[in-house]
């Protein structure tokens, strides 16, 4: 398959994106990886707050059963000491479950936890430092390629200068020899428009 030669002009500019692309990408995956890790604490966070309350209720549902279950004791009501004592072993079994779960949760949020604002701030310092180092990249290589472009300008100028000085325009001695000779000058303008185009 026929591949098209790439123009000066786009391998330039995959040149300098290469120079750059690398800084740029790896600031983003520092910025990617920053937020994954914020949305992960903030989940183990709403995870711990949920573990803490589910522990709350269960303590606070264990106290309202011993209460229940000593009102019943002292008014000797075997009906109800009855039904506390079916709730309680459930009751027992939900708490050590919620505990666990408490436990768990707060290992969770302590392996995700990090400090939020000296790590923004270091990606802050990041972006600046690779911004300014950028800046001082392009800038030089802004007047690398002006003082590379005035130069060329210069070298076309002078060559060109040199070739048109190769043609000296010829005596005629009447207005036939001088038609003729623009026709056939028009005639090699048109030949050399066709044919030449000044690629490297």
């Amino acid at each position: 398959m026929f591949r098209r030669k790439k123009t000066l002009e786009e391998k330039t500019t995959n040149i300098i994106l290469a120079e750059f692309s690398s800084i740029i990408a790896g600031l983003q995956r520092d910025h990617l990886e920053y937020r994954h890790r914020l949305k992960l604490k903030e989940q183990m966070r709403a995870a711990l707050e949920k573990a803490e309350a589910d522990v709350e209720k269960l303590h606070s549902a264990r106290i309202e059963l011993r209460k229940r279950f000593w009102k019943a004791y002292y008014q000797e009501d075997e009906a109800a000491l009855s039904e506390v004592e079916s709730q309680s072993r459930p009751l027992e079994r939900a708490t050590k479950k919620a505990e666990k779960a408490l436990a768990k949760a707060r290992v969770d949020f302590a392996k995700a936890d990090f400090d939020e604002v000296e790590e923004s701030f270091a990606l802050k310092a990041k972006a600046n430092i690779a911004e300014e180092e950028i800046n001082r990249r392009l800038g030089a290589l802004e007047k690398t390629i002006e003082d590379l472009l005035a130069g060329l300008s210069r070298n076309v100028e002078e060559t060109g200068q040199a070739l048109r000085d190769e043609y000296k325009e010829p005596r005629f001695d009447n207005v036939e020899e001088q038609t003729a000779h623009v026709k056939r000058m028009v005639e090699v303008l048109d030949a050399v428009t066709k044919s030449y185009t000044p690629r490297s």
